[in-house]
């Protein structure tokens, strides 16, 4: 008779049993903040009771349509994304991407999702780019992605102070060459957004190629 032992599955963020690999347990995704439906449409911003979209939005109304993340740059969730993105831990992506789909299909059920390209010099270092391994795990999950942008230079946002990041010092976004826009709506993916301010650079880039509305979707707002 052939014993065949049975492996546990651990979470990756406390060691507790979890339900498949590369997932959290239970009590850690019960800590992970999920994304306030009192947040700003815009910029995902807490508004606190006050009205939506947020004074700011209100004063300067941002290039994106719409905004929405799987939370705050906080607690395991922070810890999660910071494994992916500053770790190298391409598995960590495979979860993530399922938690975006959910949000992807009830929000935006057949738009082309759009990854933020990163700085060459980042990957260089780390060799991983966050977001687009979150996307190939999206488009093998049938999210139609497009590779539509490429970014210039080698700034980053966190050099800048927040005046500077608003104004997108940093972010040189255009078309890659010979490309073909056949969609009217499309979502922008990042892993973080602090500012907005990556987000709706590339959003003023893909307006003015001819989509009409353009939506922002991350995994954390900071």
């Amino acid at each position: 008779m052939r014993l065949v032992a049975i492996m546990n599955c651990a979470c990756p963020l406390c060691g507790a049993d979890s339900p498949t690999r590369f997932e959290p347990c239970v009590s850690c995704r019960g800590r992970i903040f999920q994304f306030d439906s009192d947040a700003c449409a815009y910029c995902g911003v807490d508004l606190a009771g006050s009205d939506n979209p947020c004074l700011d939005c209100r004063d300067n109304p941002p290039t994106l349509d719409a905004f929405r993340a799987m939370g705050n740059w906080s607690g395991p969730l922070r810890e999660w994304l910071s494994a992916l993105k500053y770790g190298g831990d391409a598995r960590m992506a495979f979860w993530l991407s399922d938690r975006l789909i959910e949000i992807h299909r009830e929000r935006w059920t057949g738009i082309p999702v759009v990854p933020v390209p990163p700085r060459r010099m980042r990957v260089f270092h780390s060799g991983i780019d966050p977001v687009s391994k979150i996307a190939y795990w999206m488009e093998k999950r049938g999210i139609r992605v497009l590779r539509l942008l490429k970014r210039r230079g080698s700034q980053t946002q966190k050099s800048l102070g927040r005046l500077e990041r608003l104004q997108a010092l940093a972010l040189k976004y255009e078309l890659k060459p010979k490309t073909r826009i056949a969609y009217s709506e499309v979502v922008i993916l990042d892993d973080v957004s602090t500012t907005g301010a990556t987000l709706n650079a590339c959003a003023r880039v893909l307006k003015s190629a001819g989509i009409k509305r353009v939506y922002g979707m991350t995994v954390c707002k900071d």
